[in-house]
């Protein structure tokens, strides 16, 4: 089994830390990688996929994604 980890900080900003009329921005960025790994990797099998988050009060928020996986055999 393997795994793979994205994360975005401010993901509710358009700018890293700074939040502007464009609210979202680095969300749907997060999103498009997620989806692009996806689709470059149709050889794999998906186990799990985790998410975890922290901060937002004092800190920049951070999102985190895990994809646990296993590559599929080419036979």
């Amino acid at each position: 089994m393997k795994v793979k980890l994205f994360w975005v900080r401010s993901p509710d900003s358009d700018k890293g830390f700074v939040t502007t009329h464009r609210r979202g921005d680095n969300a749907m960025a997060f999103e498009a990688q997620v989806n692009e790994w996806l689709a470059q990797n149709p050889n794999i099998e998906i186990a799990h996929i985790k998410q975890s988050a922290c901060g937002g009060s004092w800190q920049a928020a951070l999102w985190l994604v895990s994809v646990w996986y296993s590559e599929r055999s080419s036979a």
